[in-house]
């Protein structure tokens, strides 16, 4: 030990900028930043951890864990809810980068804070070279920006953004950062936390505690863990305090890939907050909207406006509603709402832009200018969301609902007004009765409940000029259709037009007719025609059967990527059937026929095509029947190179044209 280490005297220096206080602490490596808040909040007198744990084994590496690109050696995170309601979130964390492929992600980490209700200290950052040296973060790479999700709005201008650039980047160094954000009493409703346990990258160790003051409740709940990954929960109490610890060992790294499952279903996952109950947390953010939703002069003259001399009540809503879609500025971060921040609809209409709360706020103010008995509820994404433990991550807005004697008229703020089923899919909604009871209504996604059907038939009839045309009968069922976005002409016409380009190429609909528009199904028969002549192909016309199995845009696919390691996740199950008849001039044969497919099956269903040459006609027929919405990635290697066969141009093309007598 150096006599400058021994002496272990205090070199302070103080240098502020702006809102940034810094102070260096010679002699042990570390450098903390205090950031006072610009309303002048006192500066945080702050020490550095003399006392800290040991560090982790930093001799783990490529030995241990071979084709990876980085380790999370240790991860703690800790939230303490003080007596008198301050909140510290501390995290540290030591990373070693096995190669320079995850330095884009982890070398500049980045830390958000709100500079009038929180003080953000960095306690170390400092990189770990091999052989032992020690690199700390110089001044010059401490940045502050402004976060990307809530940056350029002036009522989030207090949100900065602390960018932390690491320094002596290499092969096999170790990054540590250990920060904590304390924020103001009274400014959380509560803390909570939906966590995701894994990483992208093996984890060592991963700890994480929650420490509150005796006899405050803390519910949590820990999905995913195998018992030799971790235990349950550790609970202690040292004076007023009580502190709920977990710990957790060798998690393997769960990268994400296209189309994986939400990480909610496939990573282990821990939730805890302070809030009672379901109970608690509805009319919290339900009270906020409410108080909040009172049109004013310009609120009515805007939706009077809006709604013209139109009598419908159904439509008035819908006009308020796609007002509201097209004009406003709906910012979602979380950073918006974390302390339940709704202001009045009159300042919110002014401003043009707010969070979620405040969007319903004005939806419901219009409505209510047009004295529509209105109600609130809050919309939680079912997968997100458990109702012994509720957590903001599981919120998705405030539905507001219009409550008309035929039938309430459900408008969420920024997709509109929606059925069930329909488009917002896969989500609850939450409300209180009058004795306070919580009701919970669940709003199915189109084809949730059953396959989503896609069945196409008809014939298509080539001149001897190279004009096609002819009539197609379409079925659609689930997720293929949306009746509440079928409600105009124009709409229903962009829809069969789109059915009709996924399995002929360079057609257009020259009339259309719907035969049933209900929840369950739709029907139409379109009249189609070739937009021009069709295109000459050596001696023949070609005419292409769209560009591969219809049902991939609502249900797409990872179809370029042959390699997995997670399942591939879909929204649900579908099947297709096409079935179309191309006849074919006097004299004229199918000199180049679509090829054909054997039936392809596997656990996740089945994928086959015919096609039959019969003189003067070609009958093809395609189908594809996905039976499950989570397929291992080892069974997906079959499914993708059926699907894949079916797209390319020898699977899509036809060449017809008048046959050549052999000399």
């Amino acid at each position: 030990m150096t006599k400058r280490n021994e002496q272990m005297h205090l070199d302070t220096r103080l240098v502020t900028v702006g809102v940034i206080t810094r102070t260096c602490f010679a002699g042990l490596g570390t450098t903390i930043l205090l950031f006072v808040a610009a309303s002048g909040l006192p500066a945080v007198t702050a020490r550095a951890d003399t006392a800290q744990a040991a560090a982790p084994d930093m001799s783990i590496g490529a030995q241990q864990f071979p084709g990876e690109d980085a380790i999370n050696l240790r991860w703690e995170q800790h939230w303490t809810l003080e007596q008198d309601g301050t909140v510290r979130r501390r995290e540290h964390r030591w990373i070693k980068l096995l190669n320079s492929r995850p330095i884009r992600r982890l070398a500049d980490p980045r830390v958000d804070f709100h500079a009038g209700q929180d003080k953000l200290i960095i306690h170390t950052a400092q990189t770990h070279l091999p052989g032992g040296k020690i690199m700390p973060v110089p001044d010059y790479s401490f940045n502050l920006a402004a976060p990307d999700d809530v940056g350029g709005w002036p009522q989030y201008a207090l949100w900065q953004q602390q960018v932390i650039c690491f320094s002596g980047i290499k092969d096999n160094v170790v990054l540590e950062l250990d920060y904590e954000v304390v924020t103001q009493p009274h400014v959380l409703p509560w803390i909570d936390a939906d966590l995701r346990l894994d990483d992208d990258y093996p984890t060592v160790e991963r700890r994480i505690s929650v420490t509150v003051p005796k006899g405050t409740v803390l519910n949590h709940r820990l999905d995913g863990i195998s018992p030799e990954m971790g235990k349950d929960l550790d609970q202690s109490s040292r004076g007023k305090m009580t502190t709920f610890s977990w710990m957790f060992r060798n998690l393997p790294g769960t990268p994400a890939e296209p189309q994986s499952s939400p990480w909610r279903q496939r990573c282990p996952r821990l939730q805890f907050t302070t809030c009672t109950n379901a109970r608690q947390w509805v009319p919290a953010i339900l009270s906020r909207v409410r108080q909040a939703a009172e049109p004013n002069e310009q609120i009515k003259k805007l939706a009077e406006t809006v709604v013209e001399d139109e009598a419908d009540p159904t439509e008035r809503i819908r006009k308020i509603a796609r007002k509201l879609h097209d004009s406003f500025k709906f910012l979602n971060s979380p950073k918006t709402f974390r302390s339940l921040e709704c202001r009045p609809a009159g300042e919110v209409l002014e401003a043009n832009y707010g969070n979620p709360l405040e969007s319903a706020a004005l939806c419901a103010a219009l409505l209510r200018a047009l004295d529509f008995d209105v109600s609130v509820e809050v919309s939680v994404v079912a997968l997100a969301w458990e109702g012994k433990v509720p957590t903001n991550s599981a919120f998705d807005g405030v539905v507001v609902v219009a409550n008309l004697p035929d039938g309430p008229v459900h408008v969420h703020p920024q997709h509109g007004v929606f059925r069930n089923p329909g488009s917002l899919g896969k989500h609850w909604l939450l409300s209180l009765n009058e004795s306070g009871t919580l009701r919970s209504t669940y709003v199915h996604a189109r084809g949730e409940k059953e396959p989503s059907r896609i069945n196409i038939t008809g014939k298509v009839t080539i001149d001897s000029e190279g004009n096609a045309a002819g009539d197609l009968h379409i079925r659609l069922t689930g997720a293929f259709y949306d009746p509440a976005q079928l409600e105009t002409a124009d709409q229903q016409k962009k829809l069969v037009g789109n059915m009709l380009g996924r399995v002929l190429d360079g057609f257009e609909v020259s009339k259309h007719s719907i035969a049933m528009l209900s929840d369950e199904v739709l029907r139409a028969t379109v009249t189609v025609a070739s937009k021009d002549t069709l295109k000459s192909y050596g001696k023949g016309h070609l005419l292409t059967l769209g560009s591969g199995p219809a049902l991939l845009n609502e249900f797409p696919l990872p179809l370029k990527r042959s390699y997995r390691k997670t399942a591939v996740h879909l929204p649900g199950q579908a099947r297709e059937s096409v079935a179309l008849t191309i006849e074919l001039p006097e004299e004229w044969s199918a000199m180049i026929a679509p090829t054909a497919l054997a039936p392809v099956t596997g656990s996740w269903g089945t994928v086959s095509q015919q096609v039959e040459t019969d003189g003067g006609e070609v009958r093809f027929r395609r189908t594809v029947e996905i039976t499950a919405d989570t397929i291992p990635p080892d069974d997906f290697a079959a499914l993708r190179e059926a699907i894949n066969h079916l797209r390319t141009t020898g699977s899509l093309h036809l060449v017809c044209g008048k046959s050549v007598p052999q000399p």
